[in-house]
């Protein structure tokens, strides 16, 4: 276990790649030096306005260079980062500020007209905009640093202070602040290059911003322990993203699931990209297995698929080379997230928390080095998933005999439908596989017989005429009879939170009235 502080981490790495870049975005770049400095400014800011070590200051940041600088500055000072998704409405970012006991806040210009609306923001202790047009009460952000003094300053904190707050996607209510430990987030930062496989002084193409709290642990700051570049490149085109990865030498880039198809796209277009790509590392949700087959026939052993959480810091499980080079030992090692790293231990477990045999699906379990410390303000819903040093995950899935592990869904979705277990996920991967379909959820409705029916609200593709039936006998051919959708809603989107999680809530809400009593041939 680390006794360093994220602080003294980057004040280490700012030193050693002094002169190389740090970050480009939207045309501007830093050097680590030149992010150091600033961060130390901003150290120096908040200090004069009374922010002692350890108070905690909200970040709302986009697409920014300056956006590395704040948190690096917030790391430095000894500050408790509170990252909020700049996705957030402005009461949303109310709740995240006096949830946390935010005393300040920083924003970009992409967030502004939010921050403007916000009924918290002008009676903080400080309020910097990284706006050339800051909203009315806001210090510029530039025009703070530019009076700043940018000396180091001691700084006494330890490796079990909070170095930041993550907000988990809430899809049920209001999110809950994740306490992240120095401790944690360092461990995290040393264990990723070695689990992603990035290179010394490597460079991403980063077609993600800054919405997400697992972006900083798992992607930004890891390239800046290892003296790396991250460019980002948010909605870029194949052409775009793949262009950039040949002209830049890119390392290492990554996708969600709905960008892996632009992905294969750029590579068919610049397959000279991977001369110098060594990973891509697959995030956001499981990976259907008929498109993780065909991105590994394109980029062979470079896939890195992972499976982590907010409260866990970082990556759990994860593949490796030779699981994409038949070395590997899985029972399908196209529907798997990989085996437990050195650094945590996983289990499955029934509903009394005993450990059940391979194949058996459960609650995963898990133990790890990166740890969270608990959620903020909210100790009985720590005790309620942290028990004896185990974090109890809500995830359901299954191990297999080779200690590969497999996501079937969360607890909260499991459908029982005349006493048999339907998982979603594995419904949802079935009915992506249809052409027609471009999007898809499914989730349990009421039902007098079954006492829930299977129920998928699903995105055709523009243009595309699909029926319910369609969809039905698809799945059925796929599917066992008891698992098939008994009601198709047709929608244009699904309805998503600012971590771009599917709110099945909602969609319950919406439907449960909705059903149609007459559909037969529920069950065969």
């Amino acid at each position: 276990m680390t006794a360093e502080t994220l602080g003294e981490l980057f004040r280490k790495a700012g030193r050693r790649f002094a002169d190389n870049v740090a970050i480009i975005s939207r045309g501007e770049e830093r050097t680590f030096a030149e992010v150091i400095e600033n961060g130390w400014r901003l150290t120096h800011v908040l200090r004069a306005r009374g922010l002692e070590p350890g108070t905690s200051v909200a970040a709302m940041l986009g697409d920014r260079v300056e956006s590395l600088e704040v948190y690096v500055g917030l790391a430095l000072g000894g500050y408790t980062a509170v990252h909020v998704n700049d996705r957030l409405t402005a009461p949303e970012l109310d709740h995240v500020l006096t949830d946390s006991g935010s005393v300040a806040l920083i924003h970009t210009d992409q967030v502004s007209k939010v921050a403007a609306e916000s009924a918290l923001a002008d009676r903080l202790s400080a309020w910097l905009s990284i706006d050339e047009s800051p909203p009315p009460g806001a210090t510029p952000y530039a025009e703070a640093l530019a009076g700043a003094e940018a000396s180091p300053l001691p700084i006494d904190r330890s490796s079990e202070d909070i170095a930041l707050i993550g907000y988990t996607s809430g899809t049920t209510g209001f999110p809950k602040g994740v306490l992240v430990s120095h401790r944690a987030v360092v461990n995290c930062v040393k264990l990723v290059p070695y689990a992603y496989r990035m290179p010394l002084q490597g460079h991403v193409a980063f077609p993600g911003g800054w919405s997400f709290v697992s972006g900083l642990w798992g992607v930004i700051f890891p390239h800046f322990y290892t003296g790396g570049t991250v460019a980002f490149i948010p909605g870029a085109t194949p052409e775009e993203w793949g262009r950039h990865m040949v002209e830049h030498g890119a390392t290492f880039t990554l996708g969600l699931t709905p960008l892996i198809p632009g992905l294969l796209a750029a590579l068919e277009a610049y397959p000279e990209a991977l001369g110098t790509l060594q990973s891509v590392l697959h995030s956001g949700g499981p990976l259907p297995a008929e498109l993780a087959e065909k991105l590994v026939g394109t980029i062979g052993d470079r896939l890195v698929e992972t499976w982590g959480m907010t409260e866990v810091i970082g990556p759990i499980t994860i593949t490796n080379r030779g699981d994409w080079t038949g070395h590997g030992t899985a029972r399908d090692i196209f529907s798997s997230v990989g085996r437990p790293l050195p650094t945590a231990s996983v289990r499955v477990v029934d509903s009394e928390g005993h450990t059940v045999p391979d194949g058996e699906i459960g609650e995963l379990v898990i133990e790890a080095d990166t740890m969270f410390s608990g959620y903020h303000g909210q100790p009985e819903k720590t005790a309620e998933v942290f028990r004896d040093g185990e974090y109890f995950t809500g995830d359901l899935g299954y191990r297999d005999e080779a200690g590969y592990f497999y996501l079937t869904g969360r607890a909260q979705d499991l459908i029982i439908s005349g006493g048999a277990n339907v998982y979603p996920a594995e419904v949802e991967r079935v009915l992506l596989s249809m052409e027609e379909v471009v999007d898809a959820a499914v989730f349990g409705l009421p039902d007098e017989r079954w006492g829930e029916a299977v129920s998928a609200a699903v995105v055709p593709v523009p243009g595309t005429e699909i029926s319910e039936e369609a969809v039905r006998d698809y799945a059925r051919s796929q599917l066992a009879g008891y698992k098939k959708p008994v009601n198709v809603f047709f929608v244009d989107e699904l309805p998503r939170n600012a971590s771009s999680k599917v709110m099945k809530h909602v969609l319950k809400e919406r439907f449960v009235q909705g059903t149609e009593d007459e559909v037969e041939g529920g069950r065969r």
